[in-house]
C-alpha cells in the first residue's frame, strides 16, 4: 500500500463515511484521485489479507 494517501483515503471513505466529493475536498486532490487511490488501496488490502475477504460480502 502506498502510504500515507492510501491509507488516508480508506479512512476517510469507510471510516469517516465521507463521499467520494467530500474525500477529494479533504485531501486536496480530485475525485478520480480518490477514486483510482481507493481501488489500489483495496487491492493491496486484499492482497495482504485474504482472510477479510468475506468481510466485503457483508458489507456491499
Amino acid at each position: 500500500m502506498k502510504a500515507p494517501r492510501q491509507r488516508a483515503v480508506l479512512v476517510l471513505r469507510y471510516f469517516e463515511d465521507l463521499t467520494e466529493t467530500a474525500t477529494a475536498d479533504a485531501m486536496r486532490c480530485s475525485v478520480s484521485t480518490v477514486k483510482s487511490q481507493t481501488r489500489d488501496a483495496l487491492a493491496a488490502l486484499r492482497a495482504k489479507a485474504p482472510e477479510l475477504a468475506d468481510l466485503t460480502e457483508v458489507m456491499s
